[in-house]
């Protein structure tokens, strides 16, 4: 569905910030979830304090080491086509962490997760900056950013109340549906 010309927020325009805010949510939250689920995952998988180190570090460590060159690949490919295969890669990942049977085996995912997590949130980013003009712009920039925040204060939440009730593989599982609905808008808008 192509954009419309006018520099007001359409319909299609809120999709597509929707679907941009919904796809860097999900990737900062992840960032911040598994923080509060990690004593679970510990004694479930057995991890060392090393392995719940490596946990959160090879998420994070990929996720800023690619920020600058995939964005630059964007700007080469396609941001549309490199946000798209980052929620895949992401949405993945997350399946594979998710069910983890061994520490290596969901340190593996998370270094998986940091590379998706680092094609999607520049992609969002310049995508924000090329559809939305004038005061457009600073709407769609200050969802953006208040997506980025209230998820960042979130996560701990849903990653405490995931691992007290549920099961610590939900903070990976949640990743599915939203990844599976960002991925529609990105098709669609």
């Amino acid at each position: 569905m192509p954009v419309e010309k006018s520099e007001g927020m359409t319909p299609t325009r809120w999709a597509i910030l929707l679907s941009l805010g919904f796809g860097v949510s999900v990737v900062i939250m992840d960032a911040t979830i598994v923080n509060v689920a990690l004593p679970v995952v510990m004694k479930d998988l057995g991890l060392t304090g090393s392995d719940a180190q490596w946990l959160n570090a090879a998420y994070a460590l990929v996720f800023a080491a690619l920020l600058v060159t995939v964005g630059r690949l964007g700007d080469l490919y396609g941001r549309r086509r490199l946000f798209l295969a980052g929620m895949l890669v992401f949405v993945a990942s997350s399946v594979v962490a998710g069910s983890a049977v061994n520490p290596s085996m969901l340190i593996a995912a998370r270094f998986v997760q940091g590379l998706g997590a680092g094609m999607i949130v520049p992609s969002t980013l310049s995508t924000l900056n090329a559809v939305f003009t004038g005061r457009s712009r600073t709407i769609a920039f200050a969802v953006w950013g208040s997506a980025i925040g209230g998820m960042a204060a979130i996560g701990p939440l849903v990653g405490g109340w995931l691992a007290t009730d549920l099961s610590w593989r939900w903070a990976f599982w949640l990743n599915i549906p939203v990844g599976l609905l960002v991925m529609i808008g990105i098709v669609r808008v």
